[in-house]
């Protein structure tokens, strides 16, 4: 689940509607995604994100939509294994997704989730599994570091039980979450750092995959800010020409700042979580941005660059006191190389690259190439 997904959730409850949020908790042989995959079904019936699309996310939607009328959450399976599976799909594997419902009783912690995401502040939601009546709930450590633990989807007792003392008492805070997030649960779920199954509980870590930032708004910025986006990054541009870094010429993207490359760390502050592309008109340029980009040790760091560029760029960083070892993270020149010429095709190559670094894929081996 990303900070979009989050966000929408959110926005539905605020509004006063219903969600349906729907998580891929399990999955055996070959299937489109892996567990933690997730979608968002809204009253009107607009999905957010996917569990790997096809004939199966066909399904999720149909189940999603009869659990959203009844105000009910559901653990469904689905198989993937030829004509005979109620998919159709040939993977030839098995796919258990847990339906959740939410709504206005769990706003708070869909409030705090958002805020964890957007802050980049590590967190994780408990599911449990409960064939008959799943919950959900996010496991977090406040200012103190005290354990805390925010309700995200009420199983059916604790609805009931919220709604009798509301009906008795009036407004009641909700607190109930599942007795299957004991505390060996709750302290083997801060530790793991991909989805797990623990028991019968699924175990999701939550954290900001960063924000991409694209310094210069020429035209490979132009054509890879829409590409980034499309692929679930906030995005801002920075350039230091007012003509470019113009808002109406970025709707993908989230932010577009106007100021001397050279001020970069004044206008933005980049984190290790996050990715960085170099593509301003210069070299001079190119170096100003990178000697501040280095040091924060960004997760994705890419730069334009011919051969000559590449080892002009190089000397210049190691002259500023950038060391060797994180030279060797610099993306330059940048992109898999696939016989791309033209900025559209550039982009899709950078984009390319970011997304091995991303998801801990390996980069094919092919020669590198000037741009």
């Amino acid at each position: 689940m990303d900070e979009k997904i989050a966000s929408r959730v959110l926005g539905a409850l605020d509004s006063g509607q219903g969600v349906e949020l729907c998580l891929l908790v399990e999955t055996r042989g070959s299937s489109p995604r892996k567990p933690g995959a997730c979608l968002a079904v809204d009253a009107d019936g607009r999905a957010t994100g996917t569990v790997g699309g096809g004939a199966l996310e066909r399904l999720v939607l149909k189940e999603a939509a009869r659990c959203l009328a009844q105000g009910v959450s559901a653990v469904r399976s689905f198989t993937m294994d030829g004509a005979g599976s109620d998919t159709g799909m040939i993977c030839g594997g098995d796919a258990r997704v847990c339906l959740l419902y939410v709504d206005a009783l769990t706003r708070d912690g869909f409030r705090e989730l958002t805020a964890r995401l957007r802050a980049g502040d590590p967190c994780c939601c408990l599911v449990d599994l409960d064939e008959k009546d799943p919950c959900a709930a996010l496991l977090v450590r406040d200012g103190s570091g005290e354990r805390v633990e925010y309700p995200l989807s009420l199983c059916a007792a604790a609805r009931a039980a919220i709604e009798a003392v509301r009906a008795e008492q009036g407004a009641v805070g909700v607190a109930a979450t599942s007795d299957s997030f004991t505390a060996e649960v709750r302290r083997q779920a801060e530790s793991v750092t991909e989805p797990a199954l623990l028991g019968n509980v699924f175990a999701l870590p939550l954290a900001s995959e960063g924000r991409a930032y694209v310094i210069g708004a020429g035209h490979v910025g132009a054509a890879l800010v829409p590409v980034l986006a499309g692929i679930g990054f906030a995005v801002t541009v920075l350039d230091s020409r007012p003509d470019l870094a113009r808002p109406e010429l970025f709707p993908q993207a989230e932010k577009v700042v106007c100021a001397p490359f050279e001020e970069l760390g004044e206008h933005v502050r980049i984190t290790p979580r996050d990715y960085v592309v170099c593509c301003t008109p210069t070299h001079g340029s190119d170096a100003a941005v990178l000697t501040q980009v280095m040091a924060a040790r960004p997760r994705y760091v890419g730069c334009l660059g011919s051969a000559k560029k590449t080892a002009f760029i190089r000397r210049t960083l190691t002259e500023a006191g950038i060391s060797e070892a994180d030279l060797a993270c610099l993306h330059m020149p940048v992109g898999i190389p696939l016989g791309d010429e033209t900025p559209a095709e550039i982009a899709i190559s950078i984009a390319a690259e970011i997304i091995t670094v991303r998801r801990g894929a390996l980069r094919p081996e092919v020669p590198a190439q000037g741009r």
